[in-house]
């Protein structure tokens, strides 16, 4: 029997529902990890301007390192307080800004698998596109379009790794699997969600855009500040989307 699907429609209406009710803490550990985030960024290109060859590499790694970090910690933080809030429950800045060693070591072997994979996929796809455009022109597009339907599968049964991983301890492995499942049951509500993400991401963006053609160079700080509640929109809605499969999974058992 197909199993219902879920409705991220219904998960973003709950998100911006709890996201008023409790809207400090989760706003602040967004703002200061990113803020992080972008640190990394800054560090990494101050490498570019350094002649010294060991202090360029020194900054280099730092720069990767605290982009890294803090990237899986606004992972991990992100999806505990929104499983938090989806339970009914004001996230606490101290499980929020902790460093859950297994959990966020699980969460970084999951990230490099679907980079890895994705960019097996890209390799694979460019190098049959290279060989058919020699051999068989007509046939080049076929490993591009099959090298985005692959890469998009890949990355739409990923969405809920974060949650698998923090709210059922399920490890890197076992979490990468269960994508699987999940695609084969929730195909049609994962392309809507992916949708609905995307549209979230581009909105920060395109404000952005619009603050720069309307005051000269406002663009990059208006972006930056609309990211952080997007990020929270965005990974609120995801937790809301995975307990509504939840719910699903139990209810077909």
């Amino acid at each position: 029997m197909k199993q219902p699907q879920i409705h991220p429609g219904r998960a973003l209406l709950d998100s911006l529902s709890q996201l008023r009710a409790h809207p400090w803490v989760v706003l602040g550990f967004t703002a200061s990890l990113f803020g992080l985030h972008l640190l990394g960024w800054t560090v990494f290109g101050l490498g570019d301007g350094v002649s010294n060859a060991v202090l360029r590499v020194l900054l280099y790694g730092l720069g990767v390192s605290l982009y890294a970090v803090s990237l899986i910690w606004l992972i991990d933080g992100l999806t505990r307080a929104g499983l938090d809030l989806s339970r009914g429950r004001v996230p606490q800045a101290h499980s929020l800004y902790r460093w859950h060693g297994a959990c966020s070591w699980h969460l970084t072997r999951g990230v490099l698998r679907l980079t890895a994979a994705l960019s097996l996929i890209v390799l694979m796809s460019f190098l049959s596109w290279s060989f058919l455009l020699l051999v068989a022109q007509p046939l080049a597009p076929l490993p591009l379009v099959l090298g985005v339907v692959l890469g998009g599968g890949l990355a739409l049964s990923q969405l809920f790794n974060a949650c698998l991983v923090v709210a059922e301890g399920l490890g890197a492995t076992k979490a990468f699997r269960a994508g699987f499942v999940l695609l084969e049951h929730q195909g049609p509500g994962l392309i809507a969600l992916a949708g609905m993400l995307l549209a979230i991401t581009v909105l920060p963006f395109a404000l952005g855009l619009l603050s720069e053609l309307l005051w000269d160079g406002s663009g990059m700080s208006v972006t930056c500040v609309v990211v952080v509640p997007a990020l929270c929109l965005m990974a609120t809605t995801v937790t809301n989307s995975y307990v509504q499969w939840r719910l699903i999974r139990r209810g077909a058992r």
